[in-house]
């Protein structure tokens, strides 16, 4: 009779092991993969960094924001968002995540921001990072000689941003070998020259070019003064001071 009841204990305890294991509910399968970017909804500065708010593309509503992955090295800016599926059951339809990334910077200028779209392809786009300048140099037109011995030059600055100046650079030129507008960095002053481009085409085709230039404000701190001439033409020089 006890080895009977032995033997009715140990099948009672095995049946209710082997029951609690089976829960009825099987597991659920996770996934976590970086998501392209879908529209960027703004980007704004503060003192030392930038905030940019985002939409992003997943594969279906039951994913969510997982991680960021994010490289600089204060020109370009490398983002690459992670999504998470936890397993839910869920319409096979394109879902979408917003997702808000706060990126420091130590300097200011032209940040390039590429967004992760596959691992061979990225979406950019270029923002001026400025929060601590403004331009202080004044706008300015001047002009001198005149087109018909081809001495013509004028020279312009215009603030175009808190943070870049254009300069417009006028004057004749040799069209045969191409001009371009060089900058020339001297103490406490920028100096710019209308030059010929190297080239094989036929000289002494003169033209009249305008050629420009953009200078960042962190640079523009530096020099009081802006000079302009065309080395063509041996044509006057133009000085302009802050």
């Amino acid at each position: 009779m006890k080895k009977n009841f032995y033997y009715l204990f140990f099948i009672s305890v095995g049946c209710l092991l082997i029951n609690s294991c089976d829960v009825g509910e099987p597991t659920r399968y996770s996934e976590t993969k970086p998501v392209p970017l879908e529209r960027i909804q703004s980007i704004t500065a503060a003192n030392n960094f930038i905030v940019i708010t985002a939409d992003y593309t997943t594969p279906n509503s039951c994913w969510h924001f997982y991680k960021s992955e994010i490289s600089n090295n204060d020109t370009t800016i490398y983002i690459k968002i992670y999504a998470k599926y936890d397993g839910q059951n869920c319409t096979p339809l394109v879902g979408s995540i917003t997702h808000i990334d706060t990126i420091f910077l130590n300097k200011a200028g032209f940040k390039k921001l590429k967004f992760w779209q596959s691992d061979s392809l990225y979406k950019d786009t270029t923002i001026v990072f400025a929060a601590d300048y403004d331009i202080t140099f004044p706008d300015f037109y001047v002009e001198k000689g005149s087109d018909s011995d081809s001495s013509y030059i004028s020279f312009r600055g215009r603030k175009i941003h808190p943070y870049l100046f254009e300069i417009e650079a006028t004057g004749w030129g040799d069209y045969g070998t191409g001009i371009s507008l060089a900058t020339v960095p001297k103490p406490n002053k920028l100096f710019f020259q209308l030059m010929a481009e190297c080239g094989v085409n036929p000289p002494n085709i003169w033209v009249k070019a305008v050629r420009t230039a953009v200078i960042t404000a962190d640079i523009l701190d530096t020099v009081n003064t802006l000079a302009f001439t065309n080395l063509y033409r041996h044509t006057d020089t133009i000085v302009v001071n802050r």
